[in-house]
């Protein structure tokens, strides 16, 4: 991991209108305190989650860091999000569904709450019009009023029941569209085969009431991933490819789907050109359509989102995230990684690794992500069904500081000072200003309103070094000023001061 990535940058979104004011408050304050902000340096900020997991082995661009989201949520797959953001997430062997909550806004779960249990493989969730919709082998069911009720549900109400109960490629990603209706892919029931009945390896669409089933798509072996570009409101979906071929062939493939009815090959062809060996000699490669990516080859591609939001910047925006489970049989191991598929003109033009570090060199991986998911401020949740976590991938915000005769200290994990975002952000009436150090210093907090007036000061003293992310540790502020009297609603600039140590931050008070 680049040295100036760090492992938790609590953060979270702020009003349209509160965004504008701090833009043009920070810029009057940064002219105002040029002597004193100059440059900053960050570094891994392990949590009690992250002290059983070495996030420090995961690579990403320089600029991005990974926290734990939430733990304690065994087998996690794919994930679902309601407008109240309750993060609703699916499973295959434990049968549960769980809903993950963050009460508190500091992008890390509170609580993870099982919903259900005793399900068969419920891997797909998706979230309309108050209800949750879980897809199991045979079937989808849906939970009316969920979130009034996540302790006790109510009982399911059948959706449809008739699709195959075949095990094999049985579970099922689920999402609806913008037309409305409820995507439910059926996989092949087998490695490679053809079978009659054509519901057999497609992608599938009906009505939420589960009327009006029909197929969208043919010659989908195993789809667990799709999503709709924010542009043209057409499909691109993952789907795995067949295995006992070798190690290299056939790829997994990304695939487009602009309009219902187009055939993408299985059990035919795979890839572009390779005819399978048992039935490829019944149709021509040139008849389906191609893949728009060829990914890596039993990388077990599987969840997939267009980049929406505005956090990572215009470079990835509307560009496609996929997690790759990785592979289960080849001779040198693939995947376990997050990758990056880029667009122009409606066309995938490259193919990249985007955090990698699950799968070590000697060919163990000790986390496989499976599902990816775009949060409102922007930061992506990866679900990993073999740490029994999902994580959460943000991209720095910090403003530049003078960092004077800074030393690094190796004490674990802990190399450099940092200051953090504060949370809740927007707050009323209160926040907490999370920060690290590497070694011993005294420390103190000065808060600065947008004309650059003192408005408090927080002296915390001597204190060792450590991680004071947590709220039993952070530093704390009521939103009263040196008089005892609530600040005005406004933009105000918090500075943490350690030994030479100084770093800068903005937040808001909404009253």
């Amino acid at each position: 991991m680049s040295t100036n990535q760090s492992i938790k940058n609590p953060n979270v979104s702020t009003l349209g209108a509160v965004k504008k004011t701090q833009r043009s408050a920070s810029q009057f304050f940064i002219a105002a305190f040029t002597l004193l902000i100059s440059a900053i340096a960050l570094s891994s900020l392990p949590t009690i989650s992250d002290a059983a997991l070495p996030l420090d082995e995961i690579e990403l661009p320089t600029g991005f860091e990974i926290s734990v989201y939430a733990e304690g949520v065994p087998g996690v797959r794919s994930m679902s999000l309601s407008p109240n953001r309750t993060l609703f997430v699916g499973t295959r062997g434990v049968g549960k569904i769980y809903a993950v909550l963050d009460g508190d806004g500091d992008n890390q779960a509170d609580e993870v709450i099982t919903v259900a249990q005793g399900l068969d493989s419920p891997n797909g969730v998706a979230f309309r019009d108050g209800a949750l919709y879980v897809a199991e082998i045979s079937r989808v069911r849906r939970y009316d009023n969920i979130e009034a009720s996540l302790h006790n549900p109510p009982a399911p109400v059948m959706v449809n029941d008739s699709f195959p109960n075949d095990r094999h490629h049985g579970w099922k990603f689920i999402r609806f569209g913008p037309d409305g209706l409820l995507y439910v892919p059926v996989g092949a029931p087998c490695n490679v085969c053809e079978r009659q009945d054509q519901r057999y390896a497609t992608i599938m669409r009906m009505k939420p009431d589960g009327t009006d089933l029909e197929i969208f798509a043919h010659g989908v072996r195993n789809s667990v991933g799709f999503d709709w570009r924010p542009e043209t409101q057409e499909l691109w979906f993952t789907d795995n490819g067949r295995d006992m071929m070798g190690d290299n062939r056939p790829p997994d493939e990304l695939n487009h789907a602009p309009e219902k009815g187009l055939h993408f090959g299985f059990p035919y062809c795979h890839g572009e050109e390779i005819l399978d060996p048992a039935f490829g000699q019944q149709r021509r490669c040139e008849e389906f359509t191609r893949p728009a990516m060829k990914l890596g080859p039993h990388v077990a591609a599987l969840g997939m989102r267009f980049y929406t939001g505005a956090m990572f910047g215009e470079t990835y925006r509307n560009q496609i995230f996929i997690a790759e489970h990785g592979s289960w049989n080849r001779t040198v191991p693939i995947g376990y990684r997050v990758t990056l598929v880029r667009l122009e003109d409606n066309q995938a033009v490259s193919y990249e690794v985007f955090a990698k570090g699950w799968l070590r060199e000697n060919g163990r991986a000790w986390g496989r992500p499976v599902d990816v998911l775009v949060m409102p401020d922007g930061a992506l949740l990866i679900s990993d069904d073999r740490a029994g976590v999902i994580y959460r991938i943000s991209k720095s915000t910090v403003v530049p500081v003078e960092v004077i005769g800074k030393r690094q200290a190796l004490l674990g994990k802990i190399k450099q000072n940092a200051l953090f975002q504060n949370y809740p952000n927007p707050f009323n009436p209160e926040t907490w200003i999370p920060y690290q150090l590497a070694e011993k210093a005294y420390v103190r907090i000065r808060i600065y309103d947008a004309s650059g007036h003192l408005v408090r000061e927080l002296a915390l003293g001597d204190q060792p070094p450590g991680d004071y992310r947590k709220r039993q540790k952070a530093a704390h502020w009521d939103g009263r000023n040196h008089a005892g009297e609530l600040v005005v609603s406004g933009t105000y600039f918090y500075i943490l001061e350690a030994g030479d140590f100084r770093a800068t931050r903005q937040m808001s008070v909404v009253r």
